[in-house]
């Protein structure tokens, strides 16, 4: 096992814990390659890392809210240090002294952070289904955006995922049934097994086949998504939602269960991607309300919204092709 794969080991292990915690990580030769190294293993699953300390100097300009609870325990030893915010805390690596000015280390540190996505909900004691995994987070993004719980839009999730051949994580099913068509603040529209008549190119079952058949005739297509595959491609990745930036959103469907599925998105120009490993509630919901999320527009809204679509009958298929 080389240097970086046993740190990624070393950091899931880390999040495990609670916060705050420190993991050294041991490493072979340069720590500035190691360091180097790590932090671009981890960009695909948190996005670009902030620089809060680079040769021996910290970021004066750092706060709470930008990564200084992971500058705290190192006082007057830092050499590297570049954090993420994920979540709840806060995720670094870098490049520390001894106390008794000894040879540098690597470590991985991780911090309690206030979550910004915690601001908008309402009291939670007692809510149904908080035990299916992801579906609190669908509850939260529908009391965040204000739904009222009567909107409802019909979905025959039997046809649909006979027709993908697999079942469809359970927070998405509860999204589409309670949001149906529209768009969250503008941005995110989510993809639908039944859209309604004239949003065809919103349909989860055709756009799957449609890329499915695109990529199995043309292999320049097929690379335009590496290092992935896609669905159905054993861990392949089926969209889920896009945004008025051509900004791509699925789920990397590895493993039988489909409420674990992380989240893949990948940016307009098409040449950065970003893992999410939580629900795809909580992921529109931290696109909504955490500025630090990597597809954020929380900067650009005053409070999480949602717009549905004028309401038509949703769509029948086109035909009954299916995925192999």
């Amino acid at each position: 096992m080389d240097d970086t794969t046993d740190h990624l080991h070393r950091i899931d292990a880390l999040l495990t814990r609670p916060a705050p915690d420190i993991a050294h990580l041991p490493a072979d030769g340069d720590l500035a390659t190691a360091h180097r190294r790590l932090a671009e293993a981890l960009r695909p699953r948190w996005g670009s890392s902030r620089n809060l300390a680079t040769g021996g100097f910290v970021d004066p300009t750092i706060d709470d809210d930008s990564g200084l609870p992971l500058v705290a325990p190192f006082a007057g030893r830092l050499v590297e240090l570049c954090g993420w915010a994920v979540g709840e805390r806060w995720v670094g690596c870098g490049i520390v002294g001894d106390n008794d000015c000894g040879a540098p280390h690597l470590v991985a540190v991780t911090a309690r952070r206030a979550d910004p996505a915690m601001a908008f909900l309402p009291a939670e004691d007692g809510e149904e289904g908080a035990d299916v995994p992801g579906d609190r987070w669908a509850r939260r993004l529908a009391a965040a955006t204000g739904q009222p719980q009567s909107r409802q839009w019909p979905v025959d999730w039997s046809a649909a995922e006979a027709r993908l051949g697999t079942a469809l994580p359970a927070d998405y099913r509860h999204l589409a049934e309670h949001f149906g068509p529209g768009t969250f603040a503008g941005f995110l529209d989510l993809s639908l097994p039944s859209p309604p008549l004239g949003c065809e190119f919103l349909c989860l079952v055709e756009q799957a086949l449609y890329l499915a058949e695109l990529a199995a005739a043309d292999p320049g297509i097929a690379n335009l998504y590496h290092p992935h595959q896609l669905y159905p491609a054993p861990g392949g990745l089926l969209q889920w939602a896009g945004s008025v930036r051509a900004d791509q959103f699925y789920w990397l469907t590895e493993g039988a269960d489909p409420n674990r599925w992380p989240v893949i998105a990948r940016n307009e120009d098409g040449d950065s991607w970003a893992r999410f490993d939580g629900s795809t509630a909580e992921f529109v919901h931290r696109l909504l309300t955490d500025h630090r999320h990597p597809f954020s527009v929380a900067e650009l809204i005053d409070r999480p919204d949602f717009d549905p679509y004028e309401p038509h009958e949703p769509d029948t298929p086109f035909d009954d092709r299916r995925l192999p």
